[in-house]
């Protein structure tokens, strides 16, 4: 028996089992394999796009992901019990001729075992080798089955990322717009009904980012909708509500607590799940000429630097932004 094919056939299909476990059944992200494999064909995708969020291209990598991770665990499976097959030239014989199985045929085996079709023209030569059939006999009627159902929550997930977007598209079209549509209801009622529900879907959002990661990778090249766009709008709105607005509503900015927390909870499961590096940005003032034209600030208030924990969020969204290939004027213009 050739020693080094079974290890290296064995640490395959532990890393693949890992993978798969990790990546469908935790809330913990995907898998080391799953979460490198997206994160480089994102990459390839958004080079070709030219970096650019409009690309229509960028709008395929998703599926196009979610099918390449499937085939990757069905091709890595397969490979791990030919390994181990290979380890011992008659491991599997010919029913017939009791002839031992050539590469091509342990091959033929492999692919039968592993989609519960049966053995084929082969069978196991020993106990040993037919308890390594049914444990592959098994791994490929549980785990493929599971990496493919793993399709149906991941999609609904992408649905409510759309719908979200959307949802906060509404809002506004820029920080500014949403600012001042709040302000023309009387006691934000409008506004606070909106901040209570979409702080709801956000947090899910967020906790469905956490368990699929791979919905990041979904993309919307309609600048209007794009989630990460309108996030990083409303960041920048509720920051001027809460410190730059008339004192005649800051009563109603503890009503925007909720949001504010579904926001931060996002920027932490971003920065937990997420493998793209942070990059500073630290913007000196935020845009407010309109606000100011409209008499909606403080008087005598000057326009000063984000404190910390909007500087922290801004660097993440602007992280965030620049890897799906919008720019920062996309959110304050």
């Amino acid at each position: 028996m050739n020693y080094i094919l079974l290890s290296v056939g064995a640490l395959l299909y532990f890393g693949v089992i890992s993978d798969i476990i990790m990546t469908t059944l935790t809330v913990k992200g995907g898998g080391w394999m799953t979460s490198k494999i997206s994160h480089w064909l994102w990459n390839v995708f958004f080079v070709l796009s030219g970096r650019n969020g409009k690309s229509s291209l960028l709008t395929h990598a998703g599926y196009v992901l979610l099918v390449t991770v499937m085939m990757v665990w069905v091709i890595a499976l397969n490979s791990s019990f030919i390994l181990i097959l290979m380890s011992e030239t008659d491991a599997i014989i010919n029913s017939t001729t009791k002839l031992p199985a050539d590469i091509w045929q342990k091959i033929y085996y492999s692919g039968f075992v592993l989609s519960t079709l049966g053995l084929g023209d082969y069978i196991p030569s020993s106990n040993f080798w037919r308890i390594v059939t049914i444990l592959f006999s098994f791994t490929g009627l549980i785990f493929i089955t599971m990496s493919i159902t793993y399709f149906i929550p991941v999609l609904s997930a992408v649905i409510k990322k759309r719908k979200l977007g959307i949802e906060l598209s509404s809002l506004g079209d820029s920080p500014q717009d949403i600012v001042i549509n709040a302000m023309s209801v009387n006691d934000f009622d409008h506004f606070k009904f909106h901040m209570l529900t979409l702080s709801s879907d956000l947090v899910e959002h967020s906790e469905n980012h956490k368990a699929y990661p791979v919905i990041h990778f979904f993309h919307n090249n309609n600048k209007e909708n794009a989630i990460i766009l309108q996030i990083a709008k409303l960041n920048e709105a509720i920051y001027i509500i809460k410190n730059y607005v008339n004192t005649d509503v800051e009563a109603n900015i503890r009503l925007l607590s909720n949001m504010e927390s579904a926001i931060n909870n996002y920027i932490e499961v971003v920065i937990e799940v997420g493998s793209a590096q942070l990059k500073d940005y630290n913007v000196d003032k935020i845009k407010m000429n309109e606000l100011k034209r409209k008499g909606l600030l403080k008087p005598n208030l000057q326009n000063k630097k984000p404190d910390k924990k909007m500087q922290r969020r801004q660097s993440v969204l602007y992280t965030l932004i620049k890897y799906d290939g919008w720019e920062w004027n996309d959110v304050i213009q």
